[in-house]
């Protein structure tokens, strides 16, 4: 396969979907912080997502469990996107799912796609500020899909925003809490051949009405790869932003391109299922199968590893590629959709409710 057409595909991969991450300044250099200013263009302000009822908080005394659902977004995320006459929803038809089973207060956050995880949770303490005001309840249950649980550990964490006396638990869907090397390739093609890079990805950019040129000289968007990278969550991230221990910490992981996950999704308090497998979507196939490099192969959805995604509690490895696992773009020529992402979710909340919250 020609190195261009690699390229692209891991543009599409990391920019459509949402958790990746790259290569810090120098093999073996300390890693640097992600500059969270651009000298180019500003990020774009974060939507202004209403929350029906905001305004001033009730004096009567806050409400225990069962607590707000309050879903979050990974990188390029968004609640709703109008491309034309047709929505697109990022949790596509959870909500309403959710709703089926008389979970009416499920909440979805919103912020700004191409930046640091600092800065997106600062954005979504406002909305769950908002929705903790017009619920009365004393804490929220969040569910972040890949960058989406980054952002929610800087929200809960002592070190980040000290959200933890509001929140119950954080459960993650495929977030690379220890990185993902697609990013690192990815922007490591890009220092190293810009113009081979930025031939092969125009398309894919425009498509996300992003440019090569953004990606050259928008620093929030290069800091927000950078801060995913494999590097700087193992040396910088994590050891920096401590969970709270008032609040559950669970995980989930996707495993696709039919792999089996026997032995990495062992560890699972629910049990993996090894005999459904996922073929994974034609642009995550080539990811996928970088990904698995060395022995033991290293199970990933295409974006994400199994190992990475592990963080607290490790619930179990669901058989999706990292779109599907949100329901997004479920098409792959011959094969057919084989996970159910609505019944998925309707289990993760009812393992919450059984928590206690």
């Amino acid at each position: 396969m020609k190195l261009a057409t690699i390229v692209g595909i891991l543009g599409l991969g990391l920019m459509t979907a949402c958790g990746s991450e790259s290569l810090p300044d120098g093999e073996g250099s300390a890693p640097s912080t992600p500059s969270t200013t651009s000298t180019t263009r500003p990020a774009p302000a974060p939507p202004q997502v209403a929350v029906p009822g905001e305004g001033t908080p009730s004096t009567s005394p806050k409400l225990g469990a069962p607590y707000p659902i309050v879903l979050m977004h990974g990188m390029a995320g968004f609640e709703e996107l109008n491309v034309g006459p047709i929505g697109v929803e990022y949790w596509a038809g959870i909500k309403d799912e959710l709703a089926k089973v008389g979970e009416t207060e499920v909440y979805v956050t919103e912020v700004t796609p191409y930046t640091t995880s600092e800065i997106r949770a600062e954005e979504a303490s406002k909305q769950i500020d908002a929705i903790l005001a017009k619920t009365n309840k004393e804490k929220v249950v969040l569910i972040g899909h890949s960058q989406g649980g980054i952002d929610a550990r800087v929200l809960t964490s002592p070190q980040g925003l000290g959200y933890g006396d509001r929140v119950a638990s954080v459960t993650t869907i495929s977030t690379p809490h220890r990185g993902s090397y697609i990013a690192d390739i990815v922007l490591k093609i890009a220092s190293a051949s810009p113009e081979i890079f930025d031939d092969a990805t125009r398309t894919i950019l425009k498509f996300l009405q992003r440019t090569a040129y953004d990606l050259q000289g928008d620093s929030n968007l290069r800091a927000q790869l950078v801060q995913l990278s494999e590097k700087y969550m193992r040396d910088v991230f994590n050891p920096k932003f401590m969970n709270d221990a008032r609040v559950l910490y669970e995980s989930y992981a996707g495993r696709s391109n039919s792999r089996t996950g026997i032995g990495v999704c062992d560890d699972g308090i629910y049990p993996n299922e090894a005999t459904k497998l996922d073929p994974a979507q034609s642009f995550l196939f080539p990811t996928a199968l970088i990904l698995e490099q060395g022995l033991p192969v290293k199970v990933n959805d295409g974006l994400v590893t199994v190992e990475s995604a592990k963080w607290g509690t490790f619930m179990q490895c669901i058989p999706a590629d990292h779109l599907k696992e949100v329901g997004q773009l479920n098409i792959n020529g011959t094969n057919l959709q084989t996970f159910d992402h609505k019944k998925f979710y309707k289990q993760v909340v009812e393992r919450i409710r059984k928590r206690g919250f």
